[in-house]
């Protein structure tokens, strides 16, 4: 090791040779670009790098890694003065089919310590909303997810507030909501790259899709591919049942 793993680090080359893997890496504390050696290496980065970084991968697999393209992803935090609309309403959960924001819904209740979740419809309370970005028109899907993710950038915060004030007010305005009187704070929260791929019956065949998934995560020589992304899954487990396989493929020591 040529230097200290401390802090974020972002790793911009991986090669092997002579029996080792040499991984290059930028520490965000010196910016400066570091060396780590290695008998084995398992990159559990987004798969869609893996082909910018690792030197000597397979085209073939180079072809399928990219395949995974993130879907993007907005979650945005309303604080509002009081819930008493939704009380009103008879509701805790709204879809919207047709709105800017497809789900909006009261804060999940916990109390942690000396946190105390709002309990009275007078009190203070978050909103959750979800918005995912969407470009009609495009038939390839991948490709709409890309559309999708500049239109999420290009956009500004007064755009989505704009959207939110909107939203709110037709869902709950029956309820005698009024933007402009009981929205104290908004926080929007943009995934440029959220959700892993996932296998879609509607656009690609099963088998297919399973070969293009074992085929972007064949281990390359000393280096294992995890991720959940190897497992075209956005979730947690998926990440550890891949984390175990990758380094399973390696020898016993």
């Amino acid at each position: 090791i040529t230097a200290p793993l401390s802090g974020t680090i972002a790793t911009v080359r991986v090669a092997e040779g002579d029996g080792i893997v040499d991984v290059g890496y930028v520490g965000s504390e010196d910016r400066v670009q570091h060396r780590v050696r290695a008998k084995h290496v398992v990159m559990a980065c987004f798969n869609m790098l893996v082909p910018h970084v690792l030197a000597g991968g397979p085209a073939d697999q180079a072809e399928a890694l990219r395949l995974n393209v993130k879907a993007p992803l907005v979650y945005t935090n309303v604080l509002v003065r009081h819930w008493e609309p939704w009380v009103k309403l008879g509701v805790h959960e709204i879809y919207g089919v047709a709105s800017h924001h497809s789900r909006v819904k009261l804060d999940y209740p916990v109390a942690i310590g000396d946190y105390r979740n709002s309990r009275q419809p007078s009190e203070p309370i978050v909103l959750h909303m979800v918005h995912v970005p969407t470009v009609p028109g495009i038939t390839d899907p991948r490709s709409e997810l890309r559309a999708a993710r500049a239109q999420l950038l290009t956009a500004t915060f007064a755009d989505y507030e704009q959207a939110i004030r909107r939203d709110l007010s037709r869902m709950l305005g029956p309820g005698g909501f009024d933007d402009r009187r009981d929205i104290l704070a908004i926080t929007v929260n943009r995934w440029s790259h959220g959700y892993a791929w996932g296998m879609n019956s509607l656009v690609e065949d099963e088998a297919t899709a399973d070969a293009a998934m074992l085929r972007a995560r064949k281990r390359v020589g000393r280096v294992a591919i995890a991720n959940s992304d190897a497992g075209w899954s956005a979730y947690a487990h998926a990440a550890i049942d891949q984390a175990y396989r990758a380094v399973g493929e390696f020898p016993a020591a």
